[in-house]
């Protein structure tokens, strides 16, 4: 069974709601791994913008940590579409609003979990 958004339904909400049924635990062990691949991509973001900020922009910091974590950002997403609960099109349609949300939170609060 796909749960499908209505299409009046913004990306930012897609996204929270994918994070939300991920975080929840919504599909068992699938949601155990792609809640593990959460944490290591907003990892990897942390680590990448702590060492570029302190040598440089927080703006640069942000757009090289979010380029250099895409491949686990693309395991996470590769996780979170394998829910029964989430349409692998709902999983690529919601990146560019998870991906605007981590750019916001290293913007917004450093490099913290």
């Amino acid at each position: 069974m796909t749960i499908r958004p209505p299409a009046w339904m913004p990306r930012r909400a897609l996204a929270a709601r994918v994070a939300a049924l991920v975080l929840a635990g919504a599909s068992g062990a699938s949601a155990g791994e792609a809640a593990d691949r959460y944490a290591a991509w907003h990892g990897c973001l942390d680590r990448h913008f702590a060492f570029r900020a302190a040598i440089g922009s927080r703006r640069l910091a942000a757009d090289a940590a979010l380029q250099a974590c895409r491949d686990v950002q693309a395991a996470y997403l590769a996780s979170v579409s394998a829910s029964p609960l989430i349409d692998a099109d709902d999983a690529i349609q919601a990146r560019p609003a998870l991906v605007a949300r981590a750019r916001s939170r290293l913007l917004g609060r450093g490099a913290s979990l």
